[in-house]
């Protein structure tokens, strides 16, 4: 008996990916399988393991990441008929691709989709950002913006033991001023020369990420969702500076420069929220917004 393998397909939307949209399913045809086997095969070329997360807040029926790791050599080693079986019963959508880390989506995967304002620059095997495994990495979409001070996304905040988070805030604290003050810096320049590039140690970038490391996961809860959402909008920070550098390079575009700002203080705002719900007056003093 031939041994069967079975894809998850995201059917719904989750907390952190909106929702998709229409689409119809089509047959999957052996030239189909063999296409869809080299896609899954060329994820896994540069990853050596997927990310697993334990969150309640996504029920794996609804999104389920692939546990193991295969190449396209192994696929079709277990039986072409078994796998175009399983592929049949599961009405693959006829948009339906792999995210970064390997879940397969029953819609497109895009770098924008769910917030248009996401920047174009980031690639889309996400191999150009500081923080690889964040929000684009598991969802294949972006993460809506978060207004200063909300409380309504996400819904919940991951359980960190308050200790954890004082320590963190302690250490970490001066840097993450020096990197909202360093944005601001930026907001005047008026030639390309002004704004060093994102991998520039001014930033504190890789600080925003140790410090939301701490606040927003535990050796109980491993990565979490909001610790994705957080790297994303820490790798948005990222290509939007240098989106607003090449822009300034540009002679008379003002106005994409200053979109691109305007982006970039919006990602930073998203994150400062984000991480002030898990500051509370135990752990310290909440961080001012752009």
């Amino acid at each position: 008996m031939a041994c069967i393998m079975a894809f998850s397909c995201c059917n719904s939307a989750s907390a952190f990916a909106p929702i998709p949209l229409h689409s119809t399913t089509i047959d999957v045809s052996t030239t189909q399988l063999f296409h869809w086997a080299n896609r899954f095969d060329g994820r896994f070329e540069q990853q050596s393991s997927i990310v697993s997360d334990d969150s309640s807040l996504v029920r794996p029926a609804k999104l389920k990441p692939i546990s193991e790791e295969f190449t396209r050599r192994s696929i079709l080693s277990i039986g072409v008929i078994g796998t175009y079986y399983t592929l049949l019963s599961s009405s693959l959508p006829a948009n339906a691709d792999f995210a970064p880390g390997g879940t397969l989506l029953d819609r497109p995967v895009s770098v924008t989709f769910g917030n248009s304002e996401a920047s174009t620059s980031r690639a889309p095997n996400n191999s150009n950002v500081l923080f690889a495994q964040d929000n684009y990495y598991k969802f294949g979409a972006a993460a809506q913006w978060i207004e200063p001070g909300s409380t309504e996304f996400p819904k919940t905040m991951p359980f960190v033991p308050s200790q954890q988070r004082y320590d963190a805030l302690k250490k970490f604290n001066g840097r993450v001023k020096a990197s909202i003050e360093q944005v601001v810096k930026i907001g005047s320049a008026t030639s390309s020369a002004d704004v060093p590039e994102s991998d520039d140690a001014v930033y504190q970038l890789r600080a925003l990420g140790l410090l939301a490391n701490s606040f927003l996961a535990s050796e109980n809860t491993g990565t979490t969702n909001e610790l994705m959402l957080a790297r994303w909008y820490i790798n948005e920070m990222g290509l939007r500076i240098d989106d607003y550098k090449r822009s300034l390079e540009q002679q008379g575009n003002e106005k994409e420069a200053n979109a691109c700002y305007a982006y970039l203080k919006k990602a930073m705002n998203s994150y400062l929220t984000l991480i002030n719900r898990s500051i509370s007056s135990k752990v310290g003093e909440q961080f001012s917004y752009l």
